[in-house]
């Protein structure tokens, strides 16, 4: 199971990182869930977003497996949980090489924005930003930020990993159970020592 996982790790990598580029400007959004459309050259992929203060929980089927990542600012870490095996992993969110979200301010310290425009998107009108990275092996990104959430309802990514697309369609406002950003009882961790940005147990 391990060493299916780690071949897998790719592609995960891939949804990690735009998920994470995300949740960056996701700082004091409202509580949302949304549908969520992720593509990229390994693929397009369905699931959902669940979004409360600093915490967001993605849910996605790669392959025929359910997978859960839960990112947890206030404890600085992100669950990758498996659902059909009930084990998890738990990896560093503590700095930018682990890939962690950081606030809009941090992104504008590794990158240059310039504001594009207004334009509405999925019935949210956004503003519209293009960032080019001082590294540029991280490429560039394009928001679609909602004036209304503080969120950004659409991203494209183009960086190592190839042109890569986040969006989040059926949005709506309410409040999220607790429960949704924890770990469920009964889930072992999952130990591989082996990869970079792992807590070992």
């Amino acid at each position: 199971m391990i060493k299916r996982f780690i071949s897998r790790f790719g592609l995960i990598g891939a949804i990690f990182l735009i998920t994470v580029m995300v949740f960056s400007v996701s700082v004091n959004a409202a509580d949302i869930s949304a549908d969520m459309i992720h593509k990229s050259p390994m693929g397009s992929f369905k699931g959902k977003m669940f979004l409360k203060g600093d915490n967001l929980r993605q849910e996605m089927n790669i392959r025929g497996e359910k997978q859960i990542t839960i990112f947890r600012k206030d404890k600085g870490v992100v669950w990758v949980l498996m659902p059909g095996q009930m084990m998890y992993m738990e990896m560093s969110a503590g700095n930018q090489k682990n890939m962690a979200p950081v606030d809009l301010d941090e992104l504008e310290k590794i990158g240059k924005k310039k504001f594009i425009g207004k334009e509405k998107v999925n019935e949210q009108m956004c503003s519209k930003y293009h960032y080019t990275f001082n590294d540029p092996s991280m490429g560039t990104a394009t928001y679609w930020i909602s004036e209304k959430l503080n969120f950004p309802v659409k991203m494209e990514m183009d960086g190592p990993s190839g042109h890569m697309v986040m969006e989040y369609r059926n949005i709506q406002e309410k409040t999220m159970p607790d429960s949704l950003f924890n770990i469920p009882s009964g889930y072992q961790k999952m130990s591989m020592p082996m990869m970079p940005g792992m807590k070992g147990q």
